[in-house]
């Protein structure tokens, strides 16, 4: 387009044939460029060579017309081929940015149609100017005819401009969905990872908890069973507490199923109790009583080995410490090892207290017979603010029947 510009300007200077024929020859071919220009925004794969082929043979056929038409209409009516060439390839190429711009909402597309439109209308009014000089205008000089040149100058240089702002700008945007697309798939690499590693850890921990499990059920001079009941014990009086808006800051529904799977392990500190002691067929002496009273922190060291973070109320370790370590403490600070009282005393320690003494009440042990639910009930109620806490014994007596269907559910047969 510059050289064609060039050649139209320097017209008395050269040859017609070079000025004329093929500076329009050269414009026409830049508009077939720009023609498929368009089409490749609209998602159009286009070849270069092709288009350069195309572009070439419009050059040439378009030297070719203008020769035909000189030779058989004459001189004057060349401009007008010239200028409805313009028009519609100019409009054409308008249609094409305008739907881009549509699709894409991009307002330099929507400035380069608008100059394209423009360049059309200059381009239509040379032709009419050319083909009808009663209009009052003469196609050879005068000031009409420098007007126009100087409009469509000034459009093709905003064309080109215009197109190169849409490419960049196309660039760009096209650079940050890219980006986007990157930091997205990050992102989900990131999820996809954390997720794998969270997996592994709550499929390690599960094993963790099953070996510490059968450790303790093991060592355990209970049943099997007394774990399993104390177990649901303590999801039942939990339940109650959130339900009844009692803690309801400790009690999530994550955190009552940590509570769940945690309750199993508050006697594993009996794996440090010597055998004649913990399996001795009647009652305890004060010194090996003492020494039973151990397994509480035995069972927080054991727990504590993989030096868990304390602090953290979403580890089921976590919970399992603190039962271990508290379940036998008294809310009227009379309890073992620490002699902690009232909300000293670990939540989930608390609910394990209850639990474990009314599972021991109603069960048949070696050295006692089994407690009716009534006896071990009143028991339970009897200690209300001075062994347990007023609040537990309250979901207790609230979860009567739940406590029965457990018993009755995991009896020792």
């Amino acid at each position: 387009m510059g050289i064609a510009t060039s050649l139209i300007a320097i017209r008395d200077l050269v040859p017609e044939f070079v000025s004329y024929k093929l500076g329009n020859s050269l414009s026409i071919a830049s508009y077939i460029y720009f023609y498929y220009s368009g089409i490749s925004l609209l998602g159009k794969k286009i070849h270069f060579d092709r288009i350069a082929l195309k572009a070439f043979l419009a050059a040439i056929s378009f030297v070719i017309a203008l020769m035909l038409i000189g030779n058989n209409f004459g001189a004057g009516y060349q401009p007008a081929l010239v200028a409805l060439c313009g028009t519609v390839l100019n409009l054409l190429t308008a249609s094409l940015i305008f739907k881009f711009y549509k699709q894409r909402q991009n307002s330099l597309a929507f400035v380069l149609a608008a100059i394209l439109f423009l360049t059309s209308i200059v381009w239509g009014v040379r032709c009419l100017m050319i083909l009808y000089g009663d209009l009052g205008f003469a196609f050879q000089g005068g000031q009409a005819n420098v007007i126009s040149f100087v409009l469509l100058l000034i459009f093709g240089l905003a064309k080109y401009l215009s197109l190169a702002g849409l490419v960049v700008s196309m660039e760009w945007d096209e650079r940050e969905r890219l980006l986007s697309q990157i930091h997205s798939m990050n992102i989900d690499i990131a999820n996809k990872d954390a997720e794998l590693a969270n997996k592994k850890v709550e499929q390690t921990e599960t094993q963790l908890l099953n070996s510490l499990n059968a450790l303790a059920m093991a060592r355990d001079n209970e049943t099997g069973n007394h774990i399993i009941r104390t177990q649901n014990y303590v999801k039942a009086l939990a339940l109650r507490l959130k339900n009844d808006g009692h803690y309801t800051e400790s009690l999530s529904d994550q955190s009552i199923e940590l509570l769940f799977k945690a309750a199993p392990l508050h006697d594993i500190g009996k794996i440090g109790i010597p055998d004649h002691i913990l399996l001795k067929k009647g009652a305890l002496t004060d010194q090996e009583w003492e020494i039973m009273k151990t397994h509480t922190l035995i069972g927080e060291s054991v727990l504590k080995a993989p030096n868990i973070d304390m602090e953290s109320d979403q580890d089921i370790v976590v919970h399992a410490i603190k039962i271990a370590g508290g379940h036998h403490e008294k809310w009227d600070g009379t309890g073992y090892p620490r002699g902690l009282a009232g909300q000293e005393i670990p939540l989930s320690a608390r609910i394990m207290a209850l639990a474990d003494m009314y599972d021991a009440l109603v069960s048949e042990r070696v050295y006692k017979k089994a407690w009716t639910t009534d006896q071990a009930t009143e028991e339970i109620i009897s200690k209300r603010g001075s062994h347990f806490d007023p609040l537990i014994v309250d979901a207790f007596i609230a979860e009567q029947s739940s406590f029965n269907e457990i018993a009755q559910k995991y009896r020792d047969n």
